[in-house]
């Protein structure tokens, strides 16, 4: 793989993101501004409730300009580990609390222009457990695993962490 030539890095946002703007010079000798997000990383959830539903949850992405159909998911709050935040993200988002929680796996969200590195769990065991956070307006939904894929096939489900952790679930788990 060719490497490239950090020239300069010039930071451009502080906030909930960082934006900063790389200079690189390319193996062939091009030089080319590349603009990064720096996130803190996520997690994405993978929860069954006691009936074996998969929880999904309806809230509106203004980036989107629509309400996105998503698993639970969340960022990992500046020195905060992956693991924690799952608990408490599910919680925030769904009013459950898992009784087990398993690592799946992770990836990059969109490694194009953002560091986001998301860490997929899975949890089960849940029981009713409600953390306030400050998510203005989220609806739970339950379905089976096959609807939810089915959902991602019409496009019912248009998130991007969604498909992928349901397919990093459905090859470990074999479900």
């Amino acid at each position: 793989m060719s490497e490239r030539e950090v020239l300069a890095s010039r930071r451009v946002h502080d906030g909930y993101i960082g934006v900063r703007v790389d200079t690189l010079r390319y193996p062939s000798g091009k030089v080319r501004d590349n603009d990064v997000i720096e996130h803190n990383g996520g997690v994405t959830l993978v929860a069954f409730d006691p009936d074996g539903k998969l929880l999904l949850v309806r809230q509106h992405r203004h980036c989107a300009d629509r309400d996105l159909l998503e698993l639970p998911a969340g960022t990992i709050d500046a020195g905060e580990d992956p693991e924690p935040c799952a608990v408490r993200e599910l919680q925030e988002e769904t009013g459950y609390k898992p009784g087990t929680i398993e690592k799946l796996g992770g990836f990059y969200s969109a490694p194009g222009y953002c560091t986001e590195y998301l860490h997929v769990y899975l949890c089960t065991g849940l029981t009713e457990s409600r953390l306030e956070g400050d998510e203005e307006s989220i609806e739970v939904e339950r379905v089976t695993l096959d609807e939810a894929l089915r959902m991602i096939a019409d496009g019912r489900i248009e998130d991007a962490k969604t498909a992928g952790a349901l397919l990093l679930y459905q090859q470990l788990k074999g479900r």
